[in-house]
């Protein structure tokens, strides 16, 4: 065992994991100097340092791309109003009580995150939900709980910029589809999950003045405003357009998951707007968005493929393997994902996924674990949720709800985690979360 490249490597992961929580660093300017710094520590000359970072780019490039057309077309879609269309169906045949409020703020939460856009389903949702719940004289803590955990349930989608972050960690092609359908049944248990808790607080909070209180579907619905951009008469072509394109993520594995979206993305915007020089405009308007995110998955390369190529990534797993017990070793992921909710209080989500996972997850392959398998288990980082380091859109989630950040994480804190167990529980029941 290489003491030094051990010592290297964890100073590493703990320099780039510092910088970052203490905000001292860029994203960018941390993935980019950091690991250059340690490569020449770890004794490469400028061909090998060459080498491990174009090794590393080599890992994450196809996922940036796929990042640069997926998050513009599902952002497409939503100023089209494809969601709104969805979430206004949904609204137009229900009827407004308080347990079916609480799973509105699920579905509704669900629909917007298939965009992408954290902030975008906080600005969306709570606005909307807000008046009901005074209205109805629910707790207002609990309509950023839901968001949160639906946020963090449809994160699983091919195109989402967090299981693209992880999809960088696996050599294979079409990484993100594959995380994807791994995490499937662990999405519709999680959902599952969500309705019935949600109907719980739902029931729960029933006042006795309830039935005094009366919503009509078209003030809900007045809420929805159209803009420039809106095109309802595209509805069914848009959903037909985007069932084919996951339809070809899915079967078609031979063709480049960012080619399926560059083709998507081409055709929305052709269909939807004719005029060259709007789509140009909305080109720009999106491409503001893919920044610092899509550099930042690009550039985590270079740390991956310096912590690899250098040697200190597996002298790292040997010195872990020193002084974790033999019988611990093969659930070391596991006791890691039980307890995410918490040591995401430590973590950013970069360094969740560039600093931690691969740790992990080389230390878990001496076991037989496959990096699939670890990826798909510490894939939801339940504590992000409630640090606004990992995830500073709370921010928003908090002002717009009139709460404090405080009583967020104190109303979410136990809850979050008591879901995050029961998740990762039935992920090893089930054998989702094991070789």
């Amino acid at each position: 065992m290489n003491i030094y490249l051990a010592v290297l490597g964890f100073a590493t992961m703990i320099v780039i994991t510092v910088v970052l929580l203490k905000n001292k660093m860029s994203t960018l300017l941390a993935f980019t100097v950091i690991p250059l710094i340690a490569a020449i520590l770890a004794g490469g000359d400028p061909s090998s340092i060459g080498q491990w970072i174009s090794k590393g780019i080599g890992k994450t490039y196809s996922i940036t791309l796929m990042m640069l057309f997926s998050l513009p077309y599902f952002m497409l879609l939503a100023d089209v109003g494809v969601f709104d269309d969805i979430v206004k169906a949904i609204m137009k045949r229900v009827k407004i009580t308080a347990p079916v409020i609480c799973v509105l703020t699920v579905i509704v939460a669900c629909i917007c995150e298939l965009d992408g856009s954290i902030t975008s389903v906080f600005l969306i949702t709570v606005p909307l939900m807000l008046p009901l719940y005074e209205k109805f004289g629910i707790d207002k803590r609990i309509l950023p709980f839901l968001i949160c955990v639906a946020i963090l349930i449809m994160c699983n989608t091919p195109w989402n910029p967090k299981i693209l972050r992880a999809a960088t960690l696996l050599d294979m092609d079409n990484a993100s589809t594959a995380v994807f359908l791994k995490l499937v049944p662990i999405q519709i248990f999680m959902i599952v999950l969500l309705i019935g808790v949600a109907l719980f607080f739902g029931i729960k909070q029933k006042k006795n003045h309830e039935g005094e209180v009366q919503v009509s579907n078209e003030e809900l619905l007045a809420q929805f405003k159209d803009t420039d951009l809106t095109r309802h008469n595209m509805l069914a072509f848009n959903l037909i357009l985007t069932a084919f394109l996951i339809f070809c993520l899915i079967v078609f594995e031979d063709i480049p998951q960012y080619y399926v979206f560059a083709f998507g993305l081409v055709i929305a915007l052709q269909a939807n707007f004719k005029d060259l020089k709007q789509q140009t405009k909305l080109l720009k308007k999106y491409a503001s968005s893919l920044f610092p995110v899509a550099p930042a998955v690009l550039l985590s390369g270079v740390v991956v493929g310096v912590m690899q190529e250098s040697g200190m990534l597996d002298a790292m797993v040997q010195a872990l393997m020193a002084i974790i017990p033999s019988a611990l070793g093969p659930y070391l992921y596991i006791v890691i994902a039980l307890f995410s909710t918490p040591l995401m209080l430590l973590f950013t989500n970069d360094t969740w996924f560039y600093a931690l996972m691969p740790l992990v997850g080389a230390f878990s392959a001496q076991y037989g674990v496959p990096m699939i398998t670890v990826v798909a288990t510490l894939f939801m980082n339940f504590g992000s949720m409630i640090s606004v380091i990992a995830q500073p859109q709370l921010y928003i989630a908090t002002d717009l709800d009139g709460i404090t950040l405080d009583e967020h994480i104190k109303f979410t804190f136990w809850k979050l985690w008591a879901i995050n167990i029961v998740v990762v529980l039935f992920g090893v029941l089930t054998g989702v979360f094991m070789p």
